[in-house]
């Protein structure tokens, strides 16, 4: 963004910049596959095993979901309870404490826009702002 730093809207930013999206990975979850020959679209799905104990990745808006368990080898993945939170609503409601949601708002928002200050001003981090009530908060440099 050329002198987009003149205004003094300056910080560190890793999120929504501009109309991109884009998954964040940490750098042990980089792999490489084939390339794709096929005429076909070809899916994936990647899932990530790691202890129960230990946070998410949900902010504390929804629990995990266990795959398997040692104590139990027949256990069933409770898919009932896991569909029963919807994590959009919890994000809008951490975000403004009623749990409406605009079903035409195309924007994304929620806590995780917290962890960084932000430098790239798009609509998602102006909705974000309106749902914090500060529409004219920044940091400056």
């Amino acid at each position: 963004m050329a002198k987009g730093h003149k205004t003094g809207k300056v910080g560190t930013h890793q999120c929504c910049h501009g109309g991109t999206w884009y998954v964040m990975l940490e750098e042990e979850e980089m792999r490489k596959t084939l390339p794709n020959m096929s005429k076909a679209i070809r899916w994936s799905l990647d899932l990530r095993w790691q202890r129960p104990s230990e946070p998410v990745g949900f902010y504390g808006l929804k629990e995990g979901l266990l795959m398997r368990s040692s104590k139990d080898p027949g256990m069933r993945i409770d898919w009932e309870s896991f569909d029963a939170v919807n994590r959009h609503d919890k994000q809008t409601a951490a975000m403004t404490g009623k749990e409406e949601i605009d079903e035409f708002d195309t924007t994304i928002q929620g806590p995780w826009m917290k962890k960084w200050e932000i430098v790239h001003v798009n609509r998602h981090v102006e909705r974000h702002r309106e749902m914090e009530d500060n529409p004219e908060s920044w940091t400056k440099a």
